[in-house]
């Protein structure tokens, strides 16, 4: 032990949840995701309406939600999970460009990433946003 604390024991695995209503985009991310070193997908939601039931049940430190879904879209299950579970750093995916910027800041989210975005960046604003940073041209 070299006498600094080490804040690796709470953050060694980011537990992630991934919010999208396209099977295909899930089960891609989780894919991705389950074979990076300190990343955990603990679950799923087809719906932003599923999102702080699943969050308080599964206990995330990110959660990569999609902007546009039926239901409940991702700024309003940002604004409910922000409300509900503060601590819960929130990634929105979009496939809409840059224009819900404001609104996602709004809503709460750390992050807007723009779908299809390559896996570096991608892992990059996860890692930053995971660990409390804003310094990724994604976030907010």
């Amino acid at each position: 032990m070299n006498g600094k604390s080490c804040a690796c024991d709470t953050s060694a695995d980011v537990r992630v949840l991934l919010v999208d209503d396209h099977p295909l985009a899930r089960r891609t991310l989780t894919d991705v995701l389950s074979e990076e070193d300190g990343l955990t997908v603990v679950g799923e939601c087809e719906d932003g309406s599923q999102v702080v039931e699943a969050a308080a049940r599964l206990r995330p430190d990110v959660v990569f939600m999609d902007l546009s879904m039926p239901v409940m879209d991702g700024l309003a299950a940002t604004r409910a999970l922000r409300a509900a579970r503060p601590e819960t750093r929130v990634i929105v995916l979009t496939a809409e460009g840059g224009e819900a910027r404001a609104e996602a800041v709004v809503a709460g989210a750390h992050a807007l990433v723009p779908k299809g975005t390559r896996l570096g960046p991608l892992l990059r604003c996860l890692r930053t946003v995971a660990e409390g940073g804003s310094d990724c041209p994604y976030c907010l």
